[in-house]
């Protein structure tokens, strides 16, 4: 008799196990094949994100351009350009680049009033996959004699 409970009960039990090991397995199957294949979405990708003009007279104003590509499979938007100070000026030659397009935005640095090492960054918000993404310059500002 007793042989007789401990072999249903390890029955009750391994089935038990087995079911819940298949209906994990089949959720898992069904949110993958769920998924689309085609989703399009833009994604920006600068070819640098940094420049350095290394020694600079303080009251100089100086550019870099930054280039981008969409290397997403829908229209990039820019939706803003945000510089962290207001000695920095962005400027973008357009708000909406088709996938594969490249683009640049030119950051101007105007150093009046500033001294030592500077590093300023300007943030493009866009519909991007990653929605925020910075470019950063740096600058040595030295007084003039």
């Amino acid at each position: 008799m007793f042989r007789f409970l401990l072999t249903v009960i390890s029955i009750i039990v391994l089935s038990y196990f087995i079911g819940c090991t298949n209906s994990q397995s089949k959720g898992v199957n069904q949110n993958i094949s769920n998924q689309p294949n085609n989703q399009k979405y833009p994604e920006l990708q600068y070819v640098e994100d940094f420049f350095d003009f290394g020694s600079i007279i303080q009251g100089e104003v100086v550019t870099h351009t930054f280039h981008f590509r969409n290397i997403g499979t829908d229209d990039l938007i820019i939706k803003d350009l945000i510089p962290d100070c207001g000695c920095t000026l962005p400027k973008i030659d357009k708000k909406i680049f088709k996938p594969g397009e490249e683009g640049f935005v030119e950051v101007i640095f105007d150093s009046k009033g500033w001294q030592g090492s500077q590093y300023k960054s300007v943030t493009l918000r866009s519909n991007s996959i990653i929605r925020e993404k910075s470019v950063t310059i740096k600058a040595n500002v030295v007084p003039h004699d």
